[in-house]
């Protein structure tokens, strides 16, 4: 199993963000994440936010909460929480060029006022205890390999009875992901070592003091984005091969993006993992 670090993770986010703006509604929705799809939901920038629309109704989020999305990426789905819920979100990421393409598009679209950005490692921030009344995970949280270290790091922070709303990838079953190679190009050319299983998240959860009280399983919802991901493979294969060949040679991450465009869908395909909306309550003693 290959191990990224943080510099890795800022790597791959800062060298691949023009593939996101170029191939997936960047500039309409701010977020890069999969999308949900259901009936009157067709266009894939409404898909895109639907993702956040569905989490945030899971987790009943209201004016009233303090949220940290952690691993805020350029700030969509903050932006999204303060104008539709009106509550005010703190964005954590590892990416200092995140922090600035955030906060100048808060700033934007009106909502500077409730969100704030900083460059900070969700796993070790110097936020005051009880300091969050939810904390946001979409796509996110899977990037630590240590699980328990999430889990330890958000019992201080979140206030008792607090929620962490995470929206991710999981495996449907224990495997090595050294064995399942589709699965590895998938994961790791997201800057992702391997991810877990909802059982192994959930033990592990317990273990801190919070329940699994929400699930809603979305795999088929994303289907129509697993297929839509697979086809800009194509472009961005043969954009790349020209770019690397007629103009310069690029970092491991943006010249083998392509790549996990087919690794997600023939992973998907083999039910190597399966998409889930989740909610961890966090025990009011604690």
């Amino acid at each position: 199993m290959q191990k990224f670090t943080n510099q890795d993770i800022i790597d791959y986010y800062d060298n691949t963000e023009v593939h996101y703006r170029m191939y997936w509604k960047f500039k309409e929705t701010l977020c890069l994440h999969y999308a949900i799809y259901e009936p009157g939901i067709w266009r894939l920038a409404d898909a895109i936010l639907n993702t956040n629309t569905r989490l945030a109704k899971l987790g009943q989020l209201s004016p009233t909460d303090v949220v940290l999305d952690a691993g805020c990426g350029v700030g969509g789905s903050a932006i999204f929480l303060a104008k539709k819920y009106n509550c005010k979100v703190t964005g954590v990421t590892l990416s200092a060029k995140q922090v600035a393409t955030a906060t100048r598009c808060a700033k934007e679209r009106g909502v500077a006022h409730l969100t704030d950005f900083i460059t900070m490692d969700y796993n070790f921030t110097n936020f005051p205890d009880a300091t969050f009344d939810v904390i946001w995970g979409i796509e996110s949280i899977e990037t630590t390999l240590d699980k328990a270290t999430f889990f330890r790091e958000a019992k201080r922070i979140l206030k008792p009875g607090g929620r962490i709303l995470i929206g991710d990838y999981f495996k449907p079953y224990e495997y090595n992901i050294d064995d399942e190679k589709q699965m590895a190009i998938m994961l790791n050319g997201w800057a992702i070592s391997d991810t877990v299983t909802l059982d192994a998240m959930s033990g592990t959860a317990k273990n801190f003091g919070f329940q699994l009280t929400k699930e809603d399983d979305v795999n088929k919802n994303v289907s129509r984005a697993v297929r839509r991901i697979f086809l800009i493979g194509f472009p961005g294969m043969y954009g790349t091969f020209l770019y690397n060949t007629f103009i310069k040679k690029t970092s491991f991450f943006p010249r083998n993006h392509y790549r996990t465009c087919f690794a997600q869908y023939f992973a998907y395909k083999k039910n190597l993992w399966r998409y889930k909306l989740l909610v961890f309550t966090k025990d009011t003693a604690s």
